[in-house]
């Protein structure tokens, strides 16, 4: 199993720095900024250790709702590790009154309406309960407009 680690067309101790490059045009961000990692929720408690650093006025962590349990349990996780309210910091984006599935100015609209108190946004590329398809780049380009340190797990 050794052997694979540094040779072969795709060595495993390289793998993520072959496929970043790829990655740039699916979340909207440049190379520098993306980090792939280990196991989903393992990856989401190691980003938001480094990256979700909460102040008195910005302390939400937007997400959509019915996000993957082990998401929703680990952003929970994190709040109170930073000894924050759970209702008050985790921000849940719902469809609106007889919808499945959220629409992208709701989710702009909030962005552009709270941003100031959100410290991270972190939504998977494709809703794993309605297999909706997010659009990361227009999620991560609001969020940049306001300084919201941004995340997506289960890019497609």
């Amino acid at each position: 199993a050794a052997y694979g680690h540094e040779v072969g067309k795709r060595p495993w101790i390289t793998g993520d720095e072959s496929i970043v490059g790829l990655m740039k045009d699916i979340v909207g961000a440049n190379e520098k900024e993306i980090a792939l990692m280990n196991a989903l929720t393992v990856n989401l408690h190691l980003l938001m250790l480094s990256f979700f650093k909460p102040t008195p006025k910005r302390y939400k962590i937007l997400l959509e709702a019915k996000a993957f349990p082990s998401d929703h349990y680990a952003i929970e996780s994190q709040l109170q590790l930073h000894g924050l309210n759970i209702e008050e910091s985790m921000r849940m984006i719902k469809p609106r009154e007889g919808e499945e599935t959220l629409r992208i100015e709701d989710i702009l609209e909030v962005i552009e309406k709270e941003g100031d108190s959100i410290a991270v946004i972190l939504f998977s590329g494709v809703h794993f309960y309605t297999g909706q398809h997010f659009n990361i780049p227009a999620i991560t380009k609001a969020g940049q407009a306001k300084v919201a340190t941004l995340g997506s797990s289960s890019v497609p």
